[in-house]
């Protein structure tokens, strides 16, 4: 449930400020802190590159689907 309001929290606010993901994050991304820890170790293992070949297969996989 707290993960489940948490997403449904940020993506409102992403919603109403329609901002970028990246600005909302680095705003209550405290340096040294929980969040920043855990986005070190997205980057460190290239976890971006991993996201967006994940949604590119999914993308390509429901066009083929769709046929």
């Amino acid at each position: 449930e707290l993960v489940a309001r948490t997403v449904k929290g940020s993506l409102d606010l992403l919603d109403y400020r329609q901002e970028k993901a990246t600005v909302l994050r680095e705003r209550v991304t405290s340096k040294g802190g929980t969040t920043q820890a855990a986005m070190d170790v997205f980057k460190r293992k290239g976890f971006d590159g991993i996201l967006k070949d994940a949604l590119h297969a999914a993308r390509r996989r429901a066009k083929e689907l769709s046929r």
